[in-house]
């Protein structure tokens, strides 16, 4: 009775032990989301674990497309990365806090990147993985700060023209004005001035019909 009482006790502190240390393991990933970036540009992704000797980090992606994109195996030290993202895809620092730097980002590398960390345990055939949140990546075509100084400039010369042709027209208007006051200062005569140059008129053409007398 003993011995098996013995063997329960043994059981339960083995179980508690575990779940112990699996409830001490932490795996972290910042930032949140790195969002506004314009193409060519370069993200940082950190991830950390508390993981004690872990086989291997991988970073995948999801929602817009799931797969792997970058798997590294801290037992042979080796580096494998996508297609995709070779030549973009570098990885610095140590176990357990590396940085992930992606480059030359492109509009479709928009999505959701996670970092997923293994564990082997010699009591199991397969190994234990442990998943941190995901640090969302928005790529734009043009950074927002471009098209809000292309608006301002735009908004600018627009004024500058609205200014330019009022100009125009209020010079074109006082043009007119004048014309027209010019015009009708010369076409106007006081009456007086009218009525003597007919007498004048009037007196040339009586000079003309008087003959003399022989």
């Amino acid at each position: 009775m003993k011995p098996l009482l013995w063997t329960c006790v043994v059981g339960l502190l083995s179980t508690l032990a575990v779940n112990i240390k699996a409830e001490s393991i932490v795996v972290s990933q910042s930032p949140k989301a790195i969002s506004l970036m314009k193409v060519n540009s370069t993200a940082e992704i950190r991830c950390t674990s508390t993981i004690p000797g872990p086989a291997g980090l991988s970073l995948r992606r999801h929602y817009s497309k799931d797969m792997e994109v970058l798997y590294y195996s801290f037992l042979g030290n080796k580096l494998t990365v996508s297609p995709e993202y070779r030549n973009r895809l570098s990885v610095s620092g140590k176990c357990c806090d590396f940085t992930l730097h992606l480059s030359q980002l492109r509009v479709e590398d928009t999505d959701g990147y996670y970092c997923k960390w293994s564990q082997v345990d010699e009591k199991r055939t397969e190994p234990t993985y442990y998943q941190s949140n995901d640090t969302i990546i928005i790529i734009r075509e043009r950074d927002p700060k471009e098209d809000c100084n292309r608006s301002h400039i735009l908004h600018h010369i627009l004024f500058l023209l609205s200014v330019t042709v009022s100009v125009v027209v209020v010079c074109a208007f006082i043009g007119v004005l004048a014309w027209w006051c010019t015009r009708t200062k010369e076409s106007y005569r006081p009456a007086g001035l009218n009525k003597k140059h007919r007498c004048l008129h009037s007196q040339q053409r009586t000079q003309r019909h008087i003959y003399p007398i022989i």
